[in-house]
């Protein structure tokens, strides 16, 4: 058992323990602006086609950059673009068909097109190089 001050925790949450014995707590003061954005951030997990995994994955690294930034800014326009009532987009989640689960009442198609477009772009970002290029 881990000991403070002489005493043990003994009966105590295994995470409660590990709070109290941890050797420095986090000086806020000294925490950078970054450091202080970072802990606001949330993670959120989606299911998405594994060919919009790829192709973010590889943008992120076109843009020498992390994945999760790049499907942050992603979503930040898609959000913006249905916001502003993007045709496009409106012509899409129009496109839905009824949902057989209780959680939601419609399931949304990704355009074939769009998805072609995606390979396309994988395809061609896959090909090797000539040098000097």
């Amino acid at each position: 058992m881990s000991k403070r001050r002489g005493k043990k925790y003994s009966g105590l949450d295994p995470a409660v323990a590990s709070y109290l014995t941890k050797d420095a707590v986090p000086n806020r003061a000294a925490m950078t602006a970054k450091q202080r954005r970072d802990r606001q951030r949330t993670r959120s997990v989606y299911d998405v086609e594994p060919v919009i995994k790829t192709t973010i994955e590889e943008i992120a690294r076109k843009e020498d950059t992390s994945a999760s930034q790049i499907g942050e800014m992603l979503l930040a326009y898609g959000i913006r673009a249905y916001l502003q009532k993007d045709s496009e987009l409106m012509k899409a989640l129009a496109e839905r068909e009824s949902s057989r689960t209780l959680r939601f009442s419609w399931n949304l198609r990704i355009p074939e097109e769009w998805l072609l477009a995606l390979e396309a772009y994988l395809s061609e970002a896959r090909k090797p190089r000539k040098w000097g290029q």
